[in-house]
Parts: C-alpha cells; sequence; structure tokens
C-alpha cells in the first residue's frame, strides 16, 4: 500500500507516463488503446494538481505562479459566464482548465521540486523519444520504399494527401516527432547531461542514426511548420554560440557578430527547403525510376494517379490559415475581455458563420472538441480574451528576459543542455504562430513544449539567486526571531 502511494504522488513518474503516453497517442496503430491510457492519465494528473497544492504549497513556489493562477481564476469566470445547454461544451472548458492547470503546475512546476534529479528524469525521455521515432521513421521509409500503404479508423498510413506520413496520425505530427528526436540527439551529445544525469551514454550509432532517419522524415513529411520550428532551432543555437563565447562585446563586434547571423539564417533557410526539394525529387525518381506527371488544377498539385511526390496537394502559402486567423479575430472583437472559453469555439462559429469555422468539420465527430486556429496566440487570445492574453504575456515576457539574461551570461552552462533547451523554446515562440501549439491543445507538442519550459526553469533556479518568495519567506522567520 505504502509503495501505491508513494507511486500515486510521484509527479516524476506522472510526467514521463504522461509524455510517453501523448507520444504514442500519434502513432495510429494503438491510438485506441493510448487514449484510454490518456484518461486514465489526466484523472491521474488533475489529482496531482490538487494534491501537490494541499502538500506544497506549488502555486507559490512556482516561479511568477502570480500571474499563472490569475490567468487559472480568469478562465475560470469565463467558464462560468459561458456555460452551455450542452454538456459537452462545457465539460471540454473544465477539461481545458485542468489541463492549463497540469501545464503550470506539473510540468512547467518541475523546478518546484528540489531534490529532483531533473537531469536524470530528462534523459530518459529524450532517450525514449530518441529510440522510439528513430524505430518508427526506419519501419515507415522501408514501408514507402516497398509501396506498402494501408488504412486504419479511417486514417491512411504511410502516405496521407501526398505527404510522407509514415506510421504516424498526419505528416505534421511526424514532422514535430521528428524535430523533437533531432533535438534530443543533441542533448544527449552533451557531456555534462550524461555525467550529471547518471546515465550511460546512448550509442553514437543510434543518435547518427536518429539524425539521418528524423531529417528524412521531416523533408518527406513536407511540413511547414515543423520546418520552421528545425529552422528556428538552429538559428537560435547558433545565435547562442555567436554571443554566449563572451561575456562583454564591443559595438563593432555585436554589428559584426548580428550581420553575420542574419546571412547565416538566410544560408540555412535556403538550404533545408533546397535539401527538402533534391530529397522529394529523390525518392520520387528512386520509387518510379522516372519524373511523375503532374497536372496543375487551380490550386492543387495533382500527380499522377497513384504516384506521391510529397508536397501538399494545397499549394496555397497559407493553407486556408488567413481566413481562419480572420474568423478568430472576429470571434474576438465579439467577447473581447474574458473570451468565449475553447469549448465554445465550434458552436460560437456556426453561429457566426454560414459554414462555420473553417476547417471545422474535418475531425467529424470530435471536431467539437478538435477545432483551432492554427495560431496559439490567436486562440489564447479568443478563448481567455484580453484579461487572459495579458496575463499569460506578461508570464512569457518575464519567462524569456531572465531565461535569455542567464543562458548568456553565466558560463557553467555552456556544455549543459541549457542552450539546446533554450534555443527549441525560442524556436517554438515562433512555432506557436503557425501551429495548434502553445497550451489549449492536449497533445504531445503542447506538453513538450511546458515540459522542455520547466527543464529551463529548473537551471534558473539552480544558477540564479533564490526565488523573490523565498527570500520574503526568509525575511519573515528572522523578523519573527527577532521580535520573539
Amino acid at each position: 500500500m505504502a509503495q501505491f502511494k508513494n507511486a500515486l504522488t510521484d509527479t516524476s513518474l506522472y510526467r514521463r507516463c504522461y509524455i510517453i503516453c501523448l507520444f504514442v497517442c500519434n502513432i495510429t496503430p494503438v491510438i485506441v488503446f493510448a487514449y484510454a491510457a490518456l484518461a486514465l492519465l489526466f484523472l491521474w494528473g488533475v489529482f496531482l494538481v490538487v494534491y501537490r497544492e494541499i502538500t506544497c504549497h506549488t502555486a507559490l513556489k512556482t516561479r511568477y505562479g502570480l500571474w499563472l493562477m490569475l490567468f487559472l481564476f480568469a478562465g475560470a469566470i469565463t467558464a462560468l459566464l459561458h456555460i452551455s445547454p450542452n454538456i459537452l461544451y462545457n465539460l471540454h472548458n473544465l477539461i481545458m482548465l485542468f489541463h492549463t492547470a497540469i501545464c503550470f503546475f506539473i510540468f512547467y512546476g518541475v523546478h518546484t521540486e528540489k531534490h529532483l534529479n531533473y537531469r536524470r528524469e530528462l534523459y530518459g525521455i529524450c532517450s525514449f523519444i530518441v529510440y522510439t521515432s528513430t524505430t518508427l521513421g526506419i519501419i515507415g521509409l522501408a514501408c514507402l520504399m516497398a509501396d506498402i500503404r494501408f488504412e486504419i479508423l479511417g486514417l491512411k498510413f504511410i502516405v496521407y494527401e501526398n505527404r510522407f506520413t509514415g506510421l504516424f496520425c498526419n505528416p505534421n505530427q511526424l514532422g514535430f516527432a521528428a524535430v523533437a528526436a533531432i533535438v534530443c540527439s543533441h542533448m544527449l551529445l552533451k557531456k555534462d547531461f550524461i555525467a550529471v544525469s547518471g546515465r550511460e551514454r546512448v550509442s553514437t550509432i543510434w543518435i547518427a542514426s536518429s539524425a539521418a532517419v528524423n531529417g528524412i522524415s521531416l523533408l518527406l513529411s513536407d511540413s511547414n511548420g515543423a520546418m520552421v520550428l528545425m529552422i528556428g532551432y538552429v538559428i537560435f543555437f547558433l545565435i547562442y554560440k555567436m554571443f554566449g563565447s563572451e561575456r562583454r562585446f564591443t559595438v563593432r563586434q555585436v554589428v559584426t557578430k548580428s550581420v553575420s547571423c542574419v546571412l547565416a539564417g538566410a544560408v540555412i533557410v535556403g538550404a533545408l527547403f533546397f535539401v527538402r526539394d533534391i530529397m522529394q525529387d529523390g525518392f520520387v525518381r528512386l520509387m518510379t525510376g522516372s519524373e511523375p506527371i503532374v497536372v496543375i488544377e487551380g490550386d492543387l498539385n495533382i500527380a499522377e494517379e497513384g504516384i506521391i511526390t510529397f508536397e501538399h496537394e494545397n499549394k496555397n502559402l497559407d493553407s486556408g490559415r488567413f481566413k481562419l486567423w480572420s474568423q478568430g479575430c472576429e470571434m474576438f472583437l465579439r467577447h473581447p475581455v474574458l473570451g468565449i472559453g475553447k469549448g465554445n469555439i465550434y458552436d460560437t462559429g456556426k453561429q457566426l458563420f454560414e459554414k462555420g469555422i473553417k476547417f471545422s468539420d474535418k475531425y467529424g465527430l470530435l471536431s467539437p472538441l478538435m477545432t483551432d486556429f492554427h495560431n496559439g496566440y490567436l486562440t489564447i487570445l479568443v478563448c481567455s480574451g484580453a484579461v487572459g492574453f495579458v496575463l499569460f504575456m506578461i508570464f512569457g515576457l518575464k519567462l524569456l528576459k531572465h531565461t535569455t539574461r542567464y543562458v548568456f551570461r553565466d558560463e557553467r552552462l555552456r556544455e549543459s543542455t541549457f542552450p539546446c533547451l533554450y534555443a527549441f523554446l525560442c524556436a517554438y515562440i515562433v512555432y506557436a504562430f503557425v501551429d495548434e501549439a502553445l497550451l489549449f491543445n492536449v497533445s504531445f507538442m503542447v506538453m513538450f513544449f511546458w515540459l522542455l519550459l520547466g527543464y529551463a526553469a529548473c537551471f534558473l533556479v539552480r544558477y540564479e539567486p533564490d526565488h523573490p518568495l523565498e527570500r520574503i519567506r526568509l525575511l519573515g522567520l528572522s523578523l519573527r526571531r527577532t521580535i520573539l
């Protein structure tokens, strides 16, 4: 019984189980079982949020936790103001409220657990992602080359809408998983990471295989969002290498390094998109023995029947996002103060627009739960209103400021995973403008962001002066002793 209680209150075990389950939810052959397990894990997470708050006062110990608590409070008011006769929408709002609390106080709140070896926990998660994503990538590419395609639960495998999807539910999920695996592989190369985590080094063969297989999967998925994330990671890590080498710079050095970063960024962007085109064309020729015939019909790029070209069927640059964003802005103007809540997006869209929110019906029966604006910031603005958005941005900007200051100033962090975490988080901030990311989505990409954000905060707590609330507490104890 004691062991069961210890496991039930083990937040480290929970984070590992939850992030692994969310990763597996992207793999269609086991999606039904994964989502069943996810429901149980979600209830476990709600219990842990309440338990940790009662026993450890996690919200007060969380860095900038005041702004997060105010955001949750505003979200609760929004949910109460928009109670719907449809219980499904009310339940969705409640789920999003608890999901947000799990993001804030269990995943980002990992830095409040003083005696946790967070590097060891991160190492285990990185290893899982590298091994699993690489194995799935090898199987998917083998099926692609053997021209094996199949369908499960209405989801098409290996090839979906003329793009490589492998064993994942859609190409965008494959692309994000590939980027996550590449970033994890990079972190596993850090010597300080291996030494402090107390684990054995992952084989160099596995890391090289992961970089190669996931790189190919990313390019063949033709996921522009994932490409933005990968490019952002490379560029922000390059910026760190440029400006993290010295403590002080002259004006000339700043200008020179800034120009170098801009030029290098332009080269990286051009090179990656050029390599993607070459890779896609090479696989087409390898699979068909010749160049396929492509017919242009309006905005659609349709390959000869049965032949995959690895390109979006819809050739519009925005893929319909501009229309979606304009609808989101119109919905925000209807409820600008506290928003409408995530659970009411679908229903409100049906009331305001003749055909509802763009893409809202593509999810079938799950449409009321899955409707999103493909922009993390706009989704928060519509769901939480200006009040919630401002509270969230204050938290984000304060944390970004402190993280940036310490990642560039503290020489002790250069050989750690902190620069990798920082580069990924900065890239994700850009990525959130074009995909279902940031907060109001129970998915691997969202929880992976909050997990890495929590680990970055662990470095701040370890190397930065004591938390302001802790200093206030110690000052209060000192005054109490003096008076008594």
